[in-house]
């Protein structure tokens, strides 16, 4: 069942004159017919929204400290296919949150099915992003793992969610040139590795013992 919507912390005015979802499957889709306060004071016309959401989805990049590696995944994406582009995508660890599990649960459950790593010391939360705002509620949970990436590589993924998760270790600075480059235009892996470019050298200072990593 839908929660209904809280409008009372918004920093202006809402006023949702009817929500109703109109499609139902893995994909939901609800219609919002609505007004909202503008800047310059007063209310808009009625406006109609539709909102495309399946659940928020937990980001997990794995680094390893010692040998300055990222843990990337590829894997087969229709959207990009659909706009002609390259539909092998480079990624990040990343899964959808079942009921029950917290964000944790969830990045290592991810990192065990889509990488076969497990974290050797505690997660790095990062930061909570929208994927598209405009029109979808899902959101990414980001976290930074530390690895060992000599294990990193392979084939993974479920069987029975047709998964085939290339997986492969880089030097920070390939990895980061090819998002330069325009390579990597996955949203998570972006951020994460921007994150990384402002903190791996914190990371590799605080984790320079491998025995620190160690829960």
């Amino acid at each position: 069942m839908r929660k209904p919507i809280d409008t009372s912390l918004q920093p202006y005015p809402v006023e949702i004159l009817s929500h109703e979802r109109v499609y139902d499957r893995h994909l939901k889709v609800d219609e919002l017919l609505l007004r909202h306060g503008l800047f310059r004071g007063g209310m808009t016309p009625v406006i109609s929204r539709e909102v495309v959401g399946r659940g928020d989805a937990v980001c997990v990049v794995p680094y390893d400290p010692q040998r300055d590696e990222v843990v990337l995944a590829e894997q087969f994406r229709t959207s990009a296919l659909l706009n002609g582009d390259r539909a092998w995508m480079t990624e990040v660890v990343a899964g959808l949150i079942e009921e029950g599990e917290s964000l944790e649960d969830v990045a290592r459950r991810e990192m065990k099915e889509e990488s076969g790593l497990d974290p050797v010391g505690p997660l790095i939360f990062i930061n909570t992003i929208y994927a598209t705002p405009g029109f979808c509620s899902e959101r990414y949970h980001l976290f930074c793992a530390p690895v060992d990436a000599s294990k990193a590589g392979g084939v993974h993924g479920l069987d029975d969610e047709a998964e085939d998760i290339r997986v492969y270790a880089l030097p920070f600075a390939e990895a980061f040139a090819r998002w330069e480059a325009g390579e990597i235009p996955n949203p998570p892996a972006s951020f994460s590795l921007l994150w990384l470019a402002l903190h791996r050298e914190k990371l590799r200072r605080a984790w320079a013992d491998p025995r620190g990593l160690r829960p």
